[in-house]
């Protein structure tokens, strides 16, 4: 990668982790109104004031990096290729909205949720982007096939698991279970709220990633397929690594910065199960 990719790549991990932060501090609200903060383009700075705007600044530097980004691959692309950074745009254009309609309606359960499904979209489109540069490239990074569905299915259900770990973390279910590795005392509560219900299938979605990973490992093995094979073994790891943080995190009663490094990790293991998908292709 360039010195732009970079800059683009490593500014969204910035960002994305910043907001996690700023969720699991209780920030989100820091700066009541939008797109300035107490009416003001620099207000005077508190902790969760520099953690909110400092957040909105952030997206700003984003949004100037993939724009000379897109701009780039639009040039470079041809034909159909062009719709990658131009839908890219339209979601980034879409996530600056829903981050105001975020503040206004004060932190709505499904809107908080959309716009971290949200960010996770584009957050895949421009690690693509960044990783093709050139349409040749970007020409060998097909992503649906018959012979890649074990693996699309594979990404799609960790896609699953982020967006439904943000909607349990905004539904306050993040500690409906608060031990482990029974929940309320219970393999199986005998009363499921919707907190309890939430939390289990989290837990529950995790294992089974870490069942499919394995499952794939097998595979790749018995077919010995070398690449997919080391591939898919770092994602097996992350996977584990991922569940014991999991683990932690409710141990130590969400603590934000456990649940930024569980996040940190989830996009590692999702840009992963993308390059899985792409690999699969080339050899079509």
């Amino acid at each position: 990668m360039g010195k732009l990719e970079k800059l683009t790549l490593g500014s969204l991990f910035i960002l994305l982790i910043w907001g996690n932060m700023v969720s699991g501090l209780g920030h989100g609200l820091a700066c009541p109104d939008w797109p300035l903060c107490f009416g003001q383009f620099f207000p005077d700075i508190n902790f969760p004031i520099f953690m909110e705007h400092g957040h909105r600044i952030m997206g700003l530097i984003v949004s100037i990096f993939f724009f000379f980004l897109a701009k780039n691959r639009i040039k470079n692309y041809v034909g159909k290729q062009k719709f990658l950074p131009i839908f890219a745009a339209l979601l980034l254009t879409t996530q600056i909205i829903l981050g105001g309609l975020v503040v206004i309606f004060q932190l709505e359960t499904n809107l908080t949720t959309f716009h971290f499904g949200n960010a996770i979209l584009i957050f895949l489109l421009i690690y693509t982007m960044c990783k093709y540069p050139t349409s040749s490239e970007l020409s060998s990074a097909k992503f649906f096939s018959s012979k890649a569905k074990k693996y699309i299915i594979f990404f799609l259900i960790i896609y699953f698991q982020l967006v439904l770990g943000a909607y349990t973390r905004h539904s306050n279910a993040g500690l409906a279970c608060p031990d482990f590795p029974t929940c309320l005392g219970y393999w199986i509560p005998p009363y499921l709220s919707e907190t309890v219900f939430l939390h289990l299938l989290h837990r529950f979605s995790g294992v089974l990633i870490f069942l499919y990973a394995l499952f794939l490992l097998l595979i790749t093995y018995r077919q010995n397929i070398k690449d997919q094979f080391k591939r898919i073994g770092r994602l097996t790891l992350l996977v584990g690594v991922q569940i014991a943080l999991g683990i932690y995190v409710v141990v130590s009663k969400l603590a934000f910065s456990m649940t930024a490094i569980h996040l940190l990790v989830a996009l590692l293991i999702i840009m992963i199960a993308l390059d899985a998908v792409f690999d699969e292709n080339k050899t079509i």
